[in-house]
């Protein structure tokens, strides 16, 4: 077994984060690697990712980002990968050179390339639209059709098993826990396909201590909602 990495050898890690986008999913893996880092809020919603001081940071304006010392990571797959392997003996994502690893990494392509931009569309449709009324609205209902589409592929893909990956937790359900919450947004206004083998998943993170307090960090900066099961949960 590979040993853990002396944390005085590592250099200081930074989450830039939005409560409720999918930085949650960076969000929970450093919580579940019991690294040293720090979290600050950057929310989306109230405009911080437009302010020079963090475009300086990540000149897209997005996150997560991943402050390495003096090195910045963007991008979910990879800040979820580097994090990983820090902690190899954690199992959050299997060794290289590996199927396992190769599946894990199938998944997130799949989930950033597929769910991700098919509920983006559905939450802000002016992304691909732009300002013409009758755009908006297309993209809109082609997005919920897509995300009905989306969603039951993903519990075919799911198959029944405990995780993503098989028996194991990893940075893949994560990534699934933070569209799990998404399909419970009162905006998308639509009726979504019975994914039980998903909602089995996303129960077991749920349990989890890293990924309570994860959520409950990023709620003290904006409440969002959750499943109510999720909620009585966090209360007690």
């Amino acid at each position: 077994m590979q040993q853990r990495k002396s944390t005085a050898s590592l250099p200081m890690l930074t989450l830039y984060y939005s409560p409720y986008a999918c930085s949650l999913a960076s969000h929970i893996v450093l919580e579940e690697s019991r690294l040293p880092y720090q979290a600050v809020s950057v929310d989306i919603r109230a405009g911080d990712n437009a302010r020079p001081d963090y475009l300086k940071i990540s000149p897209s304006g997005m996150v997560p980002a991943l402050g390495i010392g003096d090195a910045v990571l963007t991008e979910s797959q990879a800040i979820l990968t580097y994090i990983a392997d820090l902690v190899p003996e954690s199992g959050l994502i299997p060794r290289a050179g590996t199927i396992e690893r190769a599946r894990a990494h199938e998944w997130m392509n799949w989930l950033s390339s597929s769910l991700h931009v098919t509920y983006r569309s559905a939450f802000r449709p002016r992304t691909y639209a732009g300002e013409d009324p009758g755009a908006i609205v297309a993209v809109q209902e082609l997005a919920r059709k897509k995300l009905a589409a989306n969603l039951s592929e993903l519990e075919a893909r799911l198959g029944g098993a405990p995780y993503a990956l098989g028996a194991e937790f990893s940075v893949v359900d994560a990534y699934l826990f933070v569209f799990y919450l998404w399909s419970f947004d009162a905006r998308l206004q639509i009726a979504l396909p019975a994914r039980p083998s998903y909602g089995a998943l996303a129960a077991r993170v749920w349990a989890r201590k890293a990924v309570q307090t994860a959520v409950a960090r990023e709620r003290r900066v904006r409440a969002y909602d959750l499943p109510s099961e999720f909620v009585l949960a966090l209360a007690g």
